[in-house]
């Protein structure tokens, strides 16, 4: 008996379900390659990958591939939207962790770096070396995590990277005075201290943090000297972009002087203003810029503070909402961030007349961004330089002194010599000399005998 194969029943509902999800799919192609490619993601705050120029070297490494994954990837329609549902499922599915951000409790966390080899190790010796070639007085501080201090706030038994063991370490090897902020910080865990939605602490954050610093410079900071003036309530920052967080958003506040310290910024193309706060950044993404802007380079700060003290800080994003409160207490600020500057640091060093020293960055940046050491070692090679060359310089003068010995010698032994044969000579004048007086002396008594004897032959 002939087995009948079964065939499947496709219901008249299935066709029609069929039928919309390829026009659907085929509608999304369509407008795929309609629709003009997007530069930048306001969302993630970042520029999108553009369709790839092709090459039969692209396509035989595979590099071609790859680019035009990124692509269709970036550009695809409904992108954003499919970005906020995705951390909404995996929200919902319980993950506690979305590329090193811990979805925490009522806030997202950065998982804090692991150092990188030797780093944290160089960039202790070369600050210490660095303190001690300028003999300036330098204070450090290292800005923890909101995972360290906020620990809390994180997901139940989420791993998170340790700060604290390489923070003991930093502060247990500086020659420096040590902001440590972590205690300041701890006492005010439940203030708002860090964004919600981003890896930086917030004004206030930076407030406590800013008075540890000037107080490891001798100098006393009165908080209730500034304004708290909130300028946004929609921040979304660099967690929010990296995992599409939905429904936080953080406040900012600015918080200038009450006495309203007058001052000049330059910027490192030059420009002036008379502000550090860009308020158009407060109309873009990134609003965190409203403290100071972009990251830039080299900005000089002059203010008309009654203080003689002239401030080089070194510092990473962490240090731009600290400066606010630094204008009082300081003539001058050169704000350096390593990681946008390509100048020789002797110059800002020699041209600014340096008072003081200041190093301050985020944990994250301090133990695995190497610019720090890179920028400081141009002046200790310079000074080694410097010193290897006066070594040589006095080398060459005591060999010239050496060689100029010998002949000194040589000629202090020919005049001893020249002088000896005058002496010989007039001895030997002297002696013919006296030869010549004893003989003409014999001469004289003979005549005068032989005069005798006639006179008395006459007689």
């Amino acid at each position: 008996m002939k087995k009948t194969e079964h065939q499947p029943h496709i219901t008249r509902y299935q066709k029609y379900l069929y039928g919309l999800l390829s026009v659907i799919c085929c509608t999304v192609m369509v407008l795929n390659l309609i629709i003009p490619d997007s530069v930048r993601s306001e969302v993630e705050n970042r520029p999108l990958a553009g369709f790839p120029k092709l090459s039969i070297s692209a396509l035989q490494s595979g590099r071609y591939a790859d680019q035009f994954e990124d692509y269709v990837s970036d550009q695809f329609l409904g992108r954003n939207t499919l970005f906020h549902v995705n951390y909404l499922f995996r929200r919902l599915c319980g993950q506690r962790e979305i590329d090193d951000v811990y979805l925490g409790k009522n806030a997202l966390l950065q998982n804090p770096s692991t150092p990188a080899d030797g780093l944290l190790e160089s960039q202790i010796e070369t600050i210490n070396e660095f303190v001690n070639l300028t003999g300036l007085p330098a204070s450090v501080l290292v800005a923890p995590s909101a995972a360290n201090i906020q620990a809390d706030k994180l997901p139940l038994d989420a791993p998170a990277t340790d700060e604290n063991g390489p923070l003991d370490q930093l502060y247990s090897s500086l020659n420096t005075s040590k902001a440590d902020v972590r205690q300041i910080l701890k006492d005010h865990k439940d203030e708002y201290i860090y964004y919600r939605t981003d890896h930086h602490w917030t004004s206030l954050g930076a407030r406590y943090g800013a008075q540890v610093f000037l107080d490891s410079y001798g100098i006393t900071m009165n908080p209730d000297d500034f304004e708290n003036l909130k300028v946004s309530d929609t921040f979304e920052g660099t967690l929010a972009n990296k995992t599409g967080s939905v429904g936080l958003c953080d406040d900012i506040y600015i918080c200038p002087d009450k006495y309203q310290t007058e001052y000049l910024v330059t910027w490192n193309d030059g420009s002036k203003t008379t502000s550090i706060y860009n308020q158009e950044a407060l109309d873009h993404k990134d609003q965190y810029q409203v403290f100071l802007g972009a990251n830039q380079g080299l900005v000089h700060i002059e203010t008309l503070s009654s203080s003689n003290e002239n401030l080089l800080l070194f510092k990473d994003s962490y240090a731009n909402d600290v400066i606010q409160y630094l204008l009082p207490y300081f003539r001058n600020i050169y704000v350096v961030d390593p990681r946008y500057f390509y100048e020789d640091i002797n110059f800002v060093l020699a041209a600014g007349n340096i008072t003081r020293l200041g190093f301050l960055f985020s944990y994250n940046n301090f133990v695995t961004d190497s610019s720090l050491r890179d920028v400081l070692q141009t002046r200790i090679l310079q000074e080694t330089a410097d010193l290897t060359n006066e070594t040589a310089d006095e080398a060459e003068q005591s060999e010239a002194a050496n060689e100029e010995q010998p002949a000194s010698s040589e000629q202090s032994q020919e005049s001893q010599s020249a002088s000896t044969s005058e002496n010989d000579a007039s001895s030997a004048s002297e002696s013919v000399s006296s030869e010549e007086s004893a003989q003409s002396s014999v001469e004289t008594e003979t005549e005068s005998e032989t005069s005798d004897q006639a006179q008395s032959q006459d007689s």
